[in-house]
């Protein structure tokens, strides 16, 4: 696969011009995980690192804690989330950290929003956790295996189709 160069600069996007942003170069990370990561996924993924500030829960929280759900994953306690192809990060990017988020960008790209997020919700709900969503498992998996061998490439989109055709998430 042919990639672009070695600087590139991930898009760093603004919604809320109250936070202080830095822009936050990736492109050594992007380049080592050319490989594993449609081009088009790589090109048009976006980072925010708000500095100061953490990404809060979201309101509609204390209609599920009324209804009696608890142990909702704290989205200020998150490393980093991803919307999307969107990642907010609230530490600098690492190997794993970058890869993990961007499979669940390439998990937004084949399954949809509406999809993405009713698969999240149901997977927590039915599991009991953060570390029981098929979907967060599926990138813990391909992130372990990256990490594991960074040498050994396989096609993330690939991987996520597989669990998509299996029905694993």
């Amino acid at each position: 696969m042919q990639f672009g160069a070695r600087d590139l600069e991930v898009r760093v996007v603004n919604p809320n011009p109250a936070l202080d942003l830095v822009q936050e170069t990736i492109g050594e990370l992007v380049f080592r995980q050319a490989g594993f990561f449609r081009l088009d996924l790589l090109e048009t993924t976006r980072v925010l690192v708000p500095q100061n500030e953490r990404i809060g829960n979201p309101t509609f929280y204390s209609m599920l804690e009324d209804l009696g759900i608890s142990n909702l994953p704290d989205f200020s306690q998150m490393t980093a989330i991803t919307f999307q192809d969107v990642v907010v990060s609230h530490e600098p990017f690492s190997d794993g950290l970058l890869f993990h988020e961007l499979v669940h960008v390439e998990q937004y790209r084949r399954l949809g929003i509406a999809n993405f997020a009713a698969l999240y919700v149901r997977g927590f709900l039915n599991g009991g956790g953060y570390h029981d969503i098929p979907l967060e498992i599926n990138a813990y998996h391909l992130g372990g295996c990256f990490e594991a061998d960074p040498a050994n490439l396989f096609s993330v989109a690939d991987e996520v189709s597989k669990w998509i055709a299996q029905d694993r998430f």
